[in-house]
């Protein structure tokens, strides 16, 4: 299989299985897959982490739709519609890998560029160049990194959690039901202060009240920021065992798969993730090959350097979001199983290169981009599938790709 020009090769990609019926399926299974982490999410960021979610899907949504209003036009075709599940995973996977505090607008603006470049601008007949989350992903992280990336005044890293499990016990008035309605929608993530002020305030206070994150105003801190494990590690360095620091900066592999760590919203629990992993191996959504080698890989070479904290890589939200669900996808992943190999090695070594020799904790914006771009190359030279294509008829399918 040599396709003479990128738009032929995903011409012929949208030819053969997996066909655009099953790429749908997969991808609704995926955002199925994804419920388990979102329903914690909610749990340790509260009611605000939930708009931030619904406020992707719903942009993703309206953006689908408007996009198909043109779909006649030169500049945007996908035949298969609203059906074929990319707003809902596209939506799902920007709104779980935001801070639980971003603004509202950040995971408007990329749902809509994510739809409208990844998905229509950047696709032949359907089949996208690139996984369109993970397009807008890196756009994102390169336009607004002080709310991606966010910091405290002093300059460390502030991922606020709610603080309900950290508060001193109390007696609460009212019914036993409008608790539960209280602790399930839980407080306001943006009110957030430092987890060391936040506990030195909270033992220090003899009423048992919770620190206040307005004083003038009176208003209580309902969350308490700190660094992500990763970034605790990034901090001591890899040599060292960043479970026997002294709290609050202590953390463990038993924190990320439990949860209630400073995380993205959907990265806060291992268990929550491990659940929707088995979903789509099992149903075979995504193929088990590529994060498998990529965790190898990642794996291997933290050890091969030395690293205390290798569970700690492997089991972060972020790890399994990318290799799992963004640079395992089946659309843009390389097809034959050497293939898929060789892309999960690739993926395990750039995170491994970018998180150790660079200043990132990590970079689930940036290695499934780089895993998908080896697709081509991959599919016509490296590792081309034993099937011979139909032949193409020319470059008939309709894009913006068709000027390559």
């Amino acid at each position: 299989m040599k396709p003479v020009v990128l738009h032929s090769y995903l011409l012929w990609r949208s030819s053969v299985p997996p066909t655009l019926t099953e790429l749908a399926s997969a991808r609704y299974t995926a955002a199925a897959a994804l419920l388990p982490a979102l329903m914690v999410g909610l749990f340790v960021f509260g009611w605000y982490a939930g708009l931030v979610v619904l406020t992707a899907l719903v942009a993703a949504f309206a953006a689908d739709r408007v996009a198909q209003q043109f779909s006649n036009r030169w500049i945007f075709y996908n035949p298969a519609g609203l059906e074929d599940g990319t707003w809902l995973l596209t939506g799902m996977l920007i709104g779980l890998l935001m801070p639980p505090h971003v603004p509202l607008w950040i995971p408007l603006l990329g749902a809509v560029g994510a739809i409208f470049i990844g998905k229509h601008w950047a696709s032949v007949d359907g089949m996208p160049l690139f996984m369109p989350a993970a397009v807008a992903l890196l756009g994102m992280h390169l336009l607004f990194i002080p709310w991606l990336h966010p910091t405290d005044a002093s300059g460390q890293p502030a991922w606020p959690v709610l603080s309900r499990s950290l508060a001193a016990p109390q007696e609460h008035e009212g019914s036993m039901a409008g608790l539960t309605l209280r602790e399930l929608l839980g407080g306001d993530v943006r009110r957030s202060i430092s987890r060391r002020t936040y506990r030195d305030e909270l033992f220090a206070s003899r009423d048992g009240k919770k620190p206040l994150f307005d004083k003038e105003k009176g208003i209580e801190a309902e969350a308490a920021h700190g660094p992500r494990p990763l970034d605790v590690v990034k901090a001591y360095g890899n040599e060292k065992d960043v479970s026997q620091l002294e709290a609050p900066e202590r953390t463990d592999w038993i924190h990320l798969v439990l949860g209630c760590t400073p995380s993205c919203i959907g990265g806060s629990s291992a268990l929550a993730l491990g659940f929707g992993v088995l979903l789509i191996i099992f149903t075979g959504a995504a193929s088990w090959v590529v994060p498998f080698f990529a965790l190898l890989a990642l794996g291997f070479g933290l050890y091969v350097c030395g690293s205390k904290n290798i569970g700690i890589h492997l089991l972060s939200g972020y790890t399994l979001l990318g290799f799992f669900f963004l640079a395992a996808d089946p659309a843009t992943i390389a097809r034959s199983t050497r293939g898929k190999i060789i892309a999960g090695l690739a993926a395990g070594l750039v995170e491994l290169l970018l998180r150790k020799w660079t200043g990132l904790s990590e970079a689930s914006f940036i290695t499934p981009l780089c895993v998908q771009v080896l697709s081509y190359p991959l599919d016509q030279k490296i590792a081309p599938p034993k099937e011979e294509p139909p032949a193409v008829q020319g470059l008939g399918g309709i894009s913006t790709l068709g000027r390559l």
